[in-house]
């Protein structure tokens, strides 16, 4: 019994030590022997135990292990539950990262054949260039062999004019 009376807290803060053979009520303040009071401290509310409050304490002590076995098996719940939502975090994350890597590789792979395009672009704008040149050359060659035709020709009625003259 020593230890019930050591755990009793009253209204004004003081415990019945192991040695005291009598509390305090806080109900009544009455002095009641030690051996038929256990008391329960919840704020100022202290409950002396009698037999119908065995019943009422073993019904309470039921009612808080229910209540803690509902805790508990919720408490499971949301570990259950937040472990699911750990792991199919962790999966998004290796499917994004695996997706990342896919579209960096892609990115990797645009960007090389940009640059081949790049050249291409630049080799085609080089023989477009060469080729307007050989045109040009094409073009000034043609008319050097236009004028020296029409020289030639000039020539050729000069000399026809002076051949026809001496017959």
């Amino acid at each position: 019994m020593s230890a019930v009376r050591e755990a009793v807290i009253f209204e004004d803060g003081e415990a019945v030590g192991p040695g005291s053979d009598k509390s305090v009520s806080s109900r009544t303040g009455e002095a009641v022997p030690a051996q038929l009071a256990i008391a329960l401290a919840v704020g100022q509310l202290t409950i002396d135990a009698g037999p119908a409050d065995w019943t009422k304490t073993l019904t309470l002590v039921e009612r808080a292990a229910a209540t803690i076995r509902a805790y508990e098996k919720r408490f499971l719940q949301l570990e259950k539950q937040s472990k699911a939502l750990a792991d199919r975090a962790a999966e998004d994350q290796h499917r994004l990262h695996n997706h990342i890597q896919a579209m960096e590789e892609r990115l990797k792979q645009t960007e090389e054949r940009v640059i081949a395009a790049e050249a291409a672009t630049r080799d085609a704008e080089y023989h477009e260039w060469e080729a307007d040149m050989r045109v040009k050359r094409a073009e000034q060659r043609a008319v050097e062999a236009e004028a020296k035709a029409q020289q030639t020709e000039a020539y050729l009625r000069r000399v026809h004019e002076l051949l026809s003259g001496v017959s």
